[in-house]
């Protein structure tokens, strides 16, 4: 039996979650849907660039981002992935499935 969580009641809690843990992951440059776009790390759309579900108390979280160009991809990811899994777990009664994480750009500081 399935017990299922409205994932909109958790969705700003793990979005602030979320932009908590990217703002102390070195190479993450944003959260967002927009290849290369610079700005607040939370910067949201409709169909946000984090996304939750939850399924038997298990919390599947997808998130989109940018990052720093000249990071090496798969380790800021990895840091990525623990960080919210740990953050989200801290902050909430509910564990963590698993974290995916798309990278639709990277940012070039100047």
């Amino acid at each position: 039996m399935e017990n299922h969580i409205d994932s909109q009641k958790y969705e700003s809690i793990a979005s602030s979650i979320v932009a908590a843990a990217a703002s102390q992951v070195d190479g993450i440059a944003s959260i967002t849907y927009e290849p290369g776009l610079m700005g607040p790390s939370q910067k949201k759309k409709k169909g946000s660039a984090v996304e939750v579900t939850i399924v038997d108390n298990l919390a599947t979280i997808n998130i989109s981002v940018n990052v720093y160009y000249g990071k090496v991809i798969p380790v800021v990811v990895c840091n990525l992935q623990e960080k919210v899994k740990k953050e989200f777990e801290a902050a909430t009664s509910l564990k963590v499935k698993k974290v995916n994480v798309t990278v639709v750009g990277s940012v070039v500081t100047a």
